[in-house]
């Protein structure tokens, strides 16, 4: 009798321990302020073999007053006891399953990115998203511990832009574009050159990535030949049909072209991601 009662009472108790897990409050998280967690524990049994026990996915809070965009930044940590735990299978090597993963959601909690440092095997990254008003979600797990925080800047009136190349938006010099971008929807511009000249485009980008590279803004030069357009390198010369060519755009960035008399075409998107960019003719 002893026996079945203890089985059903350990039921009854990781029943409890569930409902309280399923039910647990999300954290609320506040602008710039960081705050902590951990993707699971590493525990000893009595024999001294030792396990991991995950945590599950953690839910993190956040409230958009306007529109704007968020950088999200993450710092993570071996967890007490990792070293032991691979000092047990000597096949095993220290570390290669680390990760952590921090994915941003929408209020329904649908992930809008995902996000991690599993490829490329950093301590810390950071990620950015364009955001409107309204509320989101960090949902973190992983085997590691981690401190996360997001820092928003709320952003006014945009730029008017181009959906596609027919409808490209003029640039003028020594005029500055400021807009919000998603992955998904690249921008379009073009500039008239009257004669040949030098021209220098200057970025400031606040788009983050957290994969192979940090960098996740580019832009590409065309040109219109008969029916297509055709991308073109920083002297004007067409690329080749077939091959791809663009510049890579980091923080506070600038692209040099030295272009004949004509109309070009500037087209301005992400790898993965979105967030804020500003573009200057000088």
């Amino acid at each position: 009798m002893k026996k079945k009662l203890f089985g059903f009472m350990a039921i009854v108790l990781c029943l409890i321990s569930l409902s309280f897990t399923a039910l647990a409050a999300d954290t609320a998280m506040k602008n710039k302020k960081w705050v902590s967690g951990q993707g699971g524990v590493y525990e000893k049994d009595e024999e001294g073999d030792i396990s991991y026990k995950s945590y599950g996915v953690s839910y993190y809070k956040i409230k958009i007053p306007k529109q704007g965009y968020i950088i999200v930044d993450v710092k993570t940590s071996s967890l007490p006891g990792e070293k032991d735990y691979y000092a047990q299978d000597e096949e095993s090597d220290e570390g290669d399953s680390s990760f952590t993963n921090v994915n941003l959601l929408n209020a329904s909690k649908k992930v809008l990115v995902e996000n991690s440092n599993i490829l490329n095997e950093k301590k810390n990254f950071s990620f950015s998203w364009a955001v409107k008003k309204g509320t989101y979600f960090l949902a973190a797990d992983g085997n590691q511990q981690y401190k996360i925080r997001y820092s928003f800047t709320a952003v006014g009136k945009l730029s008017k832009v181009g959906n596609n190349l027919k409808s490209a938006v003029t640039l003028k010099k020594k005029a500055t574009v400021k807009n919000l971008i998603f992955f998904d929807k690249n921008h379009y511009y073009k500039i008239n050159l009257p004669k040949k000249a030098k021209i220098v485009f200057s970025f400031d980008s606040k788009i983050r990535a957290a994969g192979l590279t940090d960098t996740s803004l580019f832009m590409q030069a065309m040109v219109k030949k008969g029916g297509s357009y055709r991308l073109i390198d920083e002297k004007g010369t067409l690329i080749p049909k077939g091959n791809i060519f663009w510049w890579d755009i980091g923080g506070k960035d600038k692209v040099t072209l030295n272009l004949p008399k004509g109309t070009y075409y500037i087209r301005i998107g992400t790898f993965s991601n979105s967030g804020y960019y500003t573009l200057r003719w000088k």
